[in-house]
C-alpha cells in the first residue's frame, strides 16, 4: 500500500487481514487482490451495527433491571449534602 497517511493504511492492512482470515474460517478461498480501502469500510459497517445492537440491548437490559429492583438511594449523596451544607 502506498498511502501518505501510514496509520491509516496500516489499519487497512489489518482490516484486510482479518477479512481475509475470516473468509478463511468461513472456507471460502482467500482473495488477495482485495482493496484494503473496501475492508477497512466494510469493517466500520459491521461494526457501527454491532454498535448499535449493543445500545439497544443495553437500554432494553437497563428498563428490565429498573423494573425488577427497587430504586436504592446513593449512599454518597447523603455526605455530599451534608458536607455542602456545613
Amino acid at each position: 500500500m502506498t498511502w501518505s497517511d501510514k496509520a491509516l493504511a496500516s489499519v487497512a492492512g489489518m482490516a484486510r487481514v482479518r477479512h481475509q482470515m475470516g473468509r478463511i474460517a468461513r472456507g471460502s478461498d482467500a482473495r488477495p487482490r482485495i482493496h484494503p480501502a473496501y475492508t477497512l469500510l466494510s469493517e466500520q459497517w459491521k461494526q457501527r451495527g454491532a454498535l448499535r445492537r449493543y445500545r439497544a440491548w443495553l437500554a432494553a437490559s437497563q428498563g428490565a433491571e429498573a423494573v425488577n429492583r427497587p430504586a436504592e438511594p446513593d449512599p454518597f449523596s447523603a455526605g455530599i449534602r451534608s458536607s455542602a451544607s456545613s
